[in-house]
């Protein structure tokens, strides 16, 4: 994509994530993130078909450089054996607090909640194939990632609803500790 694409794109992406921290996501219009980022509407619809694939492409953004973040310090540890990497999932929510407590309350968009979902799905199953090899699991490896996807998402979404009640370290080992040993044995310690 060339430059001046990607600026447009840009500008666009932090209009919107102004907006939602401002108005009702039902009230945004294109015409709202237009003025915001001083574009036309027509340039608007050259790059997205709506306001929330537009919100799901800058926020992939964000994702993609918490994820750059996270390999480049987890690279050689596999995410069961690596509190480090949800630590900083949950720093990053926490710098953007304000954003995230819009995007998944209960005014929330299900579109852009599954894309974070499917985001989170794919590191890591890459991860756990990475991590795995050739070790045959009693579960497909799809659904594994799903599940800590699913449970990451939760786990991030009550944490905010709960004006953040843990560090992000403790939320770190608590979301590890889950998925490594699953819900039933932390019961019995």
């Amino acid at each position: 994509m060339d430059r001046r694409k990607r600026r447009t794109r840009k500008f666009l992406g932090n209009a919107l994530l102004e907006l939602v921290q401002e108005k009702k996501w039902d009230q945004i219009t294109i015409q709202d993130i237009t003025d915001r980022a001083d574009l036309n509407r027509a340039t608007f619809y050259l790059h997205y078909s709506s306001k929330e694939k537009l919100l799901a492409d800058s926020l992939e953004g964000y994702f993609d450089e918490l994820v750059q973040q996270i390999a480049t310090k987890t690279m050689n540890k596999p995410i069961w054996e690596n509190p480090e990497a949800d630590e900083m999932v949950f720093a990053h929510v926490a710098e953007h607090a304000d954003l995230y407590r819009v995007l998944l309350g209960e005014n929330g968009m299900g579109y852009v909640i599954n894309r974070v979902i499917d985001y989170i799905a794919q590191f890591s199953e890459m991860q756990l194939r990475a991590g795995l090899g050739t070790v045959e699991s009693q579960v497909p490896i799809e659904i594994m990632a799903r599940h800590v996807a699913g449970s990451l998402f939760a786990l991030v979404s009550w944490w905010l609803k709960n004006d953040m009640p843990y560090t992000p370290r403790e939320m770190a080992e608590m979301s590890i500790h889950l998925c490594v040993t699953g819900t039933v044995p932390v019961t019995q310690v």
